[in-house]
């Protein structure tokens, strides 16, 4: 496996940035089992799991070109 990608889960805003991806998916999830889910609260949730998703495949494809 690649060096730089075994460092890059030890990164501390990897780390925050993964359980934070985490927690939005399981709103994500809580919202999507409701029978009346609220539009706007699921569209953040789901926006900012996006972003948050976004952002870790960045850290990811930076680990890969740097090695």
């Amino acid at each position: 496996m690649n060096t730089m990608l075994t460092t890059l889960g030890a990164q501390a805003e990897f780390t925050q940035t993964w359980n934070a991806l985490q927690a939005w998916l399981e709103e994500v999830n809580m919202l999507a089992h409701r029978h009346h889910p609220n539009r706007t609260q699921t569209l953040e949730a789901v926006s900012i799991s996006k972003h948050l998703l976004d952002k870790l495949g960045n850290q990811i494809d930076q680990a890969i070109t740097a090695d």
